[in-house]
């Protein structure tokens, strides 16, 4: 008896540890997600920007920077952006104002659950030890630390659908209706994250539900019913889609308006449009998969070099995961295996059918996360020698990136702009002089309304477009405000330059106000 209960009490120390382990591991993760995210990235991007005014318009006047009043799409800069990011963001900035810290703070804090949905889907569909070595990497997969650190709103996509994974097969092996069924409202809402859901959920949600039916895991009734719910909740997109595919007029209703756009920019951005269909998809194919492979696209803020999305040398664990899931005799074996495998091909359909960089096809990155686990599991399985090895690997790289990644200056990224809420607050506080801001700003019109908390009603009575039907619709000027080439100064006038290119004016007789990488002249 007394042999019993000290072999239980070892098995309950066992178990503390490794619940201790993965205590130590969210909270790593989590931290790493979310600390300093109002400073780092360093710089604002444009796209955080004009999300982040479009929920301070939303919230103050009821309307978007457009005048649509509670929008399911937003019109943006003209091409478009997608609107449900700018709803999380709306309690936040509710609280904390409008900054980076509460623009940010809803991507950071559902990278933050999605770590804990990982352990729990993993641990749902293998076992506890498969999802200790699932939730470590994931906590430390420079993919998603990076995209849960900024605001752009595609980035809600993926983790959205691990949600979904995650509630539909607790939902059916708890015969718990209600997560079931809540699975697919996640589903539905996800449409509202990024223009990619358009293709992926019907092609992934329809064969998912048939294998499902087939494996008698669900009814045919179930099936019907999820995919209604979806269609219920999405359904403000599906007739975005509809109305800017046909060219209907936009729908405005006291509690919701449907856009029409000028331009669509995912028919822009896709092959299924194009007039040379099979040629931009064998591109696209071939360019996905070097990014994939590689795990780069050029683009800084979406990885970094030496690093890529899961640390480089992850591929050949990705690989031996990929090959054991498609096989029939498996070296690991994972309960619905089959849904990361549909995911993953209507991942690569749709990487072939859209212009490919990392945050485009940012859904096929769940699934490869899961293959590359399987391959972690599969590997350590060989001895404990390889598996302290791996271990060792993948902290130092952990280790290395993070110094890396908060070294940054993302004022070098194109798309990112730091040191001008100091200067756009200085220069807002000038009275009756016209305020000339550099065209070198991208989007510079959208830092200004951002760090101005510019009253929206204002901005739609004074704007000017160069081109109201562009697809990026560039902003001339709105009340004090100009955006158009700085030639010549004027002493009526104030300008905002960069110091790079004070040596292209002539300074005498102005006041200078000197700020780290812009100059104010008046």
């Amino acid at each position: 008896m007394d042999l019993e209960n000290e072999e239980k009490t070892i098995k309950q120390k066992k178990f503390s540890k490794i619940d201790m382990l993965i205590v130590i591991i969210l909270i790593i993760g989590m931290l790493i997600r979310i600390v300093g995210i109002g400073e780092m990235p360093n710089a604002l991007n444009c796209d955080e920007a004009s999300s982040g005014y479009e929920a301070y318009s939303i919230l103050n006047y009821g309307i978007d920077r457009n005048g649509n009043k509670l929008p399911s799409f937003l019109v943006s800069w003209g091409g478009g952006q997608n609107v449900l990011l700018s709803y999380f963001m709306i309690p936040f900035i509710k609280v904390l104002g409008l900054n980076a810290l509460s623009i940010r703070l809803p991507m950071a804090i559902l990278g933050c659950i999605s770590l804990i949905i990982m352990y729990l889907l993993m641990k749902k569909i293998a076992n506890k030890k498969i999802a200790v070595i699932g939730l470590l990497f994931f906590a430390i997969c420079p993919w998603h630390i990076m995209k849960s650190r900024w605001g752009l709103e595609s980035n809600l996509f993926p983790d959205l659908i691990l949600i979904f994974a995650y509630l539909l097969i607790k939902g059916i092996e708890d015969r718990n209706k209600i997560l079931y069924y809540l699975a697919f409202v996640i589903a539905g809402i996800s449409a509202y994250s990024y223009g990619t859901s358009y293709y992926f959920l019907p092609v992934f949600l329809i064969p998912l539900m048939i294998i499902l039916i087939k494996k008698e895991k669900i009814t045919i009734k179930q099936a019907i019913m999820s995919i209604a719910i979806v269609g219920i909740v999405s359904l403000p997109v599906i007739l975005y889609v509809v109305i800017n595919t046909l060219g209907w007029e936009q729908i405005n209703l006291p509690f919701v308006t449907i856009p029409k756009l000028e331009v669509n920019r995912y028919k822009v951005l896709t092959s299924i449009f194009s007039t040379e269909f099979f040629k931009m998809s064998a591109i696209n194919c071939i360019k996905g998969m070097g990014v994939l492979v590689l795990q780069n696209d050029g683009l800084p803020w979406n990885q970094l070099n030496y690093f890529g999305t899961t640390y480089l040398f992850s591929i050949v664990f990705t690989i031996i995961g990929i090959v054991n899931g498609f096989k029939k005799k498996k070296l690991l074996e994972v309960k619905y295996n089959y849904l990361f495998n549909v995911w993953f091909i209507v991942s690569i359909i749709l990487m072939i059918i859209c212009e490919p960089n990392i945050n485009r096809i940012n859904i096929i990155m769940m699934p490869i996360i899961y293959y590359t686990i399987a391959g972690l599991c599969i590997a350590v399985e060989k001895s404990k020698r390889i598996a302290m090895a791996i271990l060792i690997l993948y902290l130092a790289s952990f280790g290395l990136f993070t110094v890396r990644y908060f070294q940054e200056d993302c004022n070098e990224y194109g798309t990112f702009e730091g040191d001008l809420k100091e200067v756009i607050e200085y220069v807002d506080n000038i009275e009756n002089k016209e305020i000339h801001v550099t065209s070198k700003i991208q989007s510079n019109y959208i830092h200004v309304l951002f760090y101005t908390q510019y009253n929206t009603k204002d901005f739609i009575e004074t704007v000017r477009y160069e081109d109201p039907r562009a697809e990026f619709k560039n902003v001339l000027s709105f009340g004090k405000y100009y955006f158009e080439d700085i030639k010549d100064l004027e002493k009526t006038k104030v300008y905002v330059i960069k110091k790079e290119d004070k040596d292209n004016y002539n300074l005498d007789g102005y006041k200078i106000k000197e700020f780290e990488k812009y100059i104010v002249v008046e």
